[in-house]
């Protein structure tokens, strides 16, 4: 078997085992109080720290480019003076890391800001209920293709997931733009996301956004690919997106569309323009989202849709999460119990042929 594929199947166990239990304790809240009063933040932070771990003391052979990540370590670690090689963040930290300490240290380091920068932003945004937010950061199809080979734009993704929370939490313009900086300081590719982002605070029709994020889905899947003069405009950005873009075992990319893309975002427009829930957080994080995704879909079955997928699906968690939880315009009994089996169903649907394999 191949040794990407067991790692990945490997963790996926331990996975399992931890939504279970937390569904498990979930029910148990429930039934004793009739409203969830148990705290999941040790076990949450437990097997958050136990996924750094896991990530950060892989082997070099584990993620296609984690070898490469090594050798420019070990270039750093032969330099006398600080140069820039790619990214002027990621390369400072290589620098600064071998100067007292060796590369699985850089890894298990940029594992835990991969790890819990997510998990911080979504605590910022969801409070003691980020914890089900966190999962859908687990499940996502980029995740691991994030963590244990494109680690440079896993760290950017999360850093900037961080400055959206921090936006939310307080609107804290300085903290915001430092972390932006840094995330794209840390993979120039954040730039990408970044622009949409700046964009749909002026363009701000969900509806004609949806019309033509519709759209792209047909041309997609035409195999039309009217928009290729316009991303190789952005090919010095999104080309510095790792080959490694998805998880090794699973790269059914219309699957994984269906899953974790037209469904989040058909949930998303119904919330907005059908319940008219009205967050203008939420409704500007769903424009950008859809933008983002328009390209990658025209060019799904291309390496450049692989490039672009990841720079909008790192907002997955709050594009599903966030109108069941944050004033909800309709209110679901036992909706974490509900919404913790529903992440471990589509995990188990999404996971099924690495778990057979």
């Amino acid at each position: 078997m191949n040794d990407n594929i067991f790692y990945i199947q490997d963790y996926y166990h331990y996975l399992i085992s931890f939504i279970g239990i937390l569904i498990i304790l979930s029910f148990l809240s429930y039934f004793k109080n009739k409203r969830p009063k148990f705290s999941f933040t040790i076990p949450v932070i437990s097997f958050a720290l136990f996924t750094v771990y896991y990530i950060g003391n892989r082997n070099v052979y584990i993620g296609v480019d984690t070898i490469r990540y090594e050798n420019a370590f070990l270039y750093y670690k032969n330099l006398q003076e600080f140069e820039i090689r790619k990214d002027l963040f990621y390369d400072l930290l290589s620098f600064l890391i071998s100067r007292f300490s060796d590369f699985q240290t850089l890894l298990i380091f940029c594992a835990f800001l991969y790890v819990f920068g997510a998990l911080y932003g979504l605590k910022k945004i969801f409070k003691k209920e980020y914890y089900l937010a966190f999962f859908v950061f687990l499940i996502s199809p980029y995740f691991f293709g994030n963590g244990i080979s494109a680690i440079r734009s896993g760290v950017a993704a999360s850093l900037l997931l961080l400055g959206l929370g921090v936006y939310y939490e307080k609107g804290n313009t300085w903290k915001v733009i430092l972390l932006i900086i840094l995330s794209i300081l840390f993979h120039i590719s954040m730039f990408v996301p970044v622009l949409f982002l700046f964009l749909t605070r002026f363009v701000k029709n969900t509806k004609a956004i949806f019309v033509l994020w519709s759209i792209s889905i047909l041309l997609g899947i035409l195999k039309i690919n009217i928009i290729m003069p316009v991303v190789e405009a952005f090919d010095t950005f999104a080309s510095r997106m790792d080959t490694y873009a998805v998880n090794e075992g699973e790269r059914d990319f219309w699957m994984n569309f269906v899953i974790f893309g037209f469904f989040p975002v058909v949930f998303a427009v119904y919330n907005i323009l059908i319940l008219k829930y009205k967050n203008d957080f939420y409704k500007w994080i769903v424009n950008a989202y859809m933008l983002i995704h328009v390209p990658y879909i025209v060019l799904i079955n291309s390496e450049y849709g692989l490039r672009l997928g990841y720079l909008a699906e790192f907002m997955m968690p709050i594009i599903l999460i966030f109108p069941l939880l944050i004033d909800p315009k309709i209110k679901i009994k036992y909706v974490h119990l509900k919404l913790g089996i529903l992440i471990f169903c589509v995990f188990m649907i999404k996971a099924y042929k690495v778990l057979l394999k």
